[in-house]
């Protein structure tokens, strides 16, 4: 007789977490993501910090390039001149008329932005630490062009001004560009560097160093990027001769 043998009655069913495996597995995944998310933060935040110090040395660039084809001057922060002043043919934006400094190097930068006025909306000049950045006030980047190369010679203690200012004519020797090869100190003196969020750097109340672990960051005029902290950035502002040896 050949015998089979009956399938049980009762299926064995799948037995499910319990609480404590439950909780054991949160506990790992909670383990993991507090390992990984900081580390995902410190990537994100190099990668920001390391595009922001590629701009800074792109400005530099472009500004090398500019003054080779503008006989040796660096290029100003702004020019308010009446336009028959003016040396750069500027394609005026009705709503603000006047070429700043970022215009003005546009040209020489690898911007995606078109029409002159409007390279100004490219990412490449805004600050990528500037929180207070908005669209209809553009000119205010987080990022300043030095606006006081020298001193102007008089003995008042007056700054020669890197710009045309408002309506100062253009045989005002108190204002205008600065030749590269007369900047002091190119060293340990600014070229361009984090600001409140001005276009320009004219005095100390204008540099930003709280972006960095109290420091800012500064292109100098010798092409190196470093970070200062408010004493440090002032004193490349109005003295830097007082920078060697520290």
């Amino acid at each position: 007789m050949i015998k089979t043998h009956k399938a049980s009655p009762h299926t064995p069913c799948s037995r499910g977490f319990t609480l404590i495996e439950l909780l054991t597995v949160i506990a790992i995944i909670a383990i993991l993501a507090a390992i990984l998310i900081p580390s995902i933060s410190k990537v994100r935040e190099r990668a920001r910090e390391t595009s922001k110090l590629s701009n800074y040395r792109q400005y530099f660039i472009a500004n090398t390039m500019y003054a080779s084809e503008h006989d040796g001057f660096s290029v100003i922060a702004v020019d308010k001149r009446d336009e028959e002043y003016r040396t750069t043919q500027y394609v005026a934006n009705p709503g603000n008329s006047d070429p700043h400094w970022t215009w003005l190097l546009a040209p020489y930068m690898s911007v995606t932005t078109k029409g002159q006025w409007l390279s100004w909306l490219d990412d490449v000049w805004i600050n990528p630490y500037f929180e207070g950045y908005d669209v209809a006030q553009r000119w205010f980047i987080g990022t300043g062009l030095n606006n006081r190369l020298r001193r102007n010679g008089s003995g008042d203690g007056r700054w020669h001004m890197n710009c045309y200012w408002a309506s100062w004519e253009p045989e005002d020797t108190n204002s205008g560009p600065t030749l590269l090869s007369a900047v002091t100190f190119p060293e340990y003196r600014f070229f361009v560097g984090d600001t409140y969020k001005e276009y320009h750097v004219s005095g100390p109340q204008h540099i930003n160093t709280t972006q960095h672990d109290g420091k800012g960051m500064f292109v100098l005029f010798d092409g190196s990027v470093v970070y200062y902290d408010q004493e440090e950035a002032q004193l490349s502002l109005d003295d830097p001769f007082k920078l060697r040896g520290r």
